[in-house]
């Protein structure tokens, strides 16, 4: 018999905690729940989890310093920020922060749900396919930079670099068909999967960020047609 799928959930609202856990315990996930930021860091190094959800303002150590410690010591699992602070710009820095994704607190519960099945599929994609060896656990080679697809790391001048799920998803699609310009819809589906609502400012923040990773590389990405990216020949 397989293992439960662990989710760390932290949020400083004791009922929002109550609510996900039933949420995800009757989707038949174990859930482990920290009431703010410096709990569920101490519960992310004390136990092994294959997804965390954040809330962004939280006491003691608010969401995104969590993210960012959990991405110091982890590039793989994946994190989602579920909050209910709805502008773009907290979006922009939830994931600048190293998070895979973004649900506001105002979306329907199936959302989250959908997210995070979203998150752990890719997750299993991509151990699938370092197990077997097989396309994703291939190197992308960009002038001097080396893009490991199996431990989720770009490498350049003799310094590594962990990259999120979604940023190697992007610069797989990208990468793979250089000159083709991709719509932010194509983009999106390849990060989250079909039927998602496009969220500009959260896929400008990703790419920059995956740019900046690049180094000089990163230049072979631009904007295209101003509603799109693709990566140069």
């Amino acid at each position: 018999m397989c293992a439960k799928r662990r989710i760390l959930v932290a949020d400083d609202d004791a009922g929002m905690r109550r609510a996900c856990r039933a949420m995800f315990e009757s989707d038949g996930y174990e859930v482990v729940a920290a009431k703010d930021g410096a709990d569920a860091l101490a519960k992310f190094d004390a136990g092994r989890f294959d997804l965390v959800v954040l809330d962004v303002m939280m006491p003691k150590m608010n969401g995104l310093d969590a993210c960012a410690e959990i991405r110091r010591r982890d590039a793989l699992t994946p994190v989602l920020f579920f909050t209910a602070m709805p502008s773009e710009a907290s979006a922009v820095k939830a994931l600048g922060h190293g998070a895979d994704d973004y649900v506001e607190k105002s979306r329907p519960p199936e959302e989250l749900r959908a997210r995070v099945r979203a998150a752990l599929r890719r997750a299993d994609a991509y151990g699938d396919a370092a197990r077997r060896g097989g396309e994703v656990a291939e190197d992308l080679r960009i002038g001097g930079v080396r893009a490991d697809f199996a431990t989720l790391t770009v490498e350049q001048n003799g310094r590594s670099t962990p990259l999120t799920k979604s940023e190697a998803l992007v610069l797989r699609l990208l990468a793979g068909s250089p000159g083709r310009f991709f719509s932010r819809e194509e983009i999106l589906a390849e990060v989250r999967g079909a039927g998602h609502e496009g969220d500009d400012g959260a896929l400008r923040v990703l790419v920059s960020r995956l740019k900046r990773k690049l180094g000089a590389a990163g230049g072979m990405i631009v904007n295209a047609r101003g509603s799109g990216y693709k990566f140069l020949k």
